[in-house]
């Protein structure tokens, strides 16, 4: 499917992911990782992005937060990979660039929400690096299971409100299972359409005045023409 203009929705929550240049490694080290999320809670500070989940891949980054302002996505993870691909290039002695063009990203609603998260803390699950969610270190899943103090990073007030005190490493242990949730936040992703009910997306048509929704694909109602007339029927 092809990748439609950025769509931003204040105030709901958004999955984003980028992958390294040629999909490279952005991380060399484990202070790397530590440099990029102390950059990246700085930006989100500065420009209002509320971060509920994250994962650092060896090559990629994911994030799931919630943008405060229109501006508030582009601005932080901009601003972020920018200062961040200096650290490296200044750090490991290289040049060029780092990242892929432009992030990835999607809006969603709540429910949506939590299977991002889950797609994303599963991360390291689907690739073989650990055996639950909880074991990786560069994961905001530790934390969401009380398995280590967040760094400040992440609004563990809003993930509670939207968990509602549910079991966490349970939840993630079903989520591995669910490949058609996976599929969908991955698919909405690289598409960039927001994930979520008809009505939602309605609602968020209305609010930025443009189409969110896609076509449907196929013949539409109506589309045949009335018959035309044979030669022999206008004998």
């Amino acid at each position: 499917m092809p990748r439609v203009a950025r769509i931003v929705v204040p105030g709901v929550p958004h999955h984003v992911t980028q992958r390294g240049n040629n999909q490279q490694d952005i991380f060399f080290v484990d202070g790397d990782r530590l440099a990029y999320l102390e950059l990246l809670g700085a930006q989100a500070r500065r420009f209002g992005l509320w971060v509920e989940g994250y994962c650092l891949m060896t090559n990629h980054i994911h994030v799931v937060g919630v943008p405060m302002r229109e501006d508030s996505l582009a601005k932080t993870m901009g601003r972020t990979h920018f200062l961040y691909t200096h650290y490296v290039n200044q750090l490991h002695n290289r040049s060029g660039h780092l990242w892929q063009n432009r992030f990835y990203s999607c809006a969603m609603d709540d429910a949506h929400a939590l299977n991002a998260l889950y797609y994303v803390e599963l991360n390291p699950v689907r690739a073989g690096i650990v055996r639950n969610a909880w074991d990786y270190t560069w994961s905001s899943a530790r934390a969401h299971c009380g398995k280590t103090e967040d760094i400040g990073l992440i609004d563990l007030s809003a993930w509670r409100e939207r968990t509602q005190g549910m079991d966490w490493e349970a939840a993630l242990r079903v989520a591995a299972e669910d490949k058609a949730a996976q599929d969908a936040v991955r698919r909405s992703t690289h598409t960039g359409r927001p994930l979520g009910t008809d009505s939602c997306l309605s609602k968020v048509e209305h609010l930025l005045g443009r189409r969110v929704l896609p076509l449907r694909i196929g013949r539409q109602k109506g589309w045949r023409k009335k018959k035309q007339p044979s030669a022999s029927d206008q004998k």
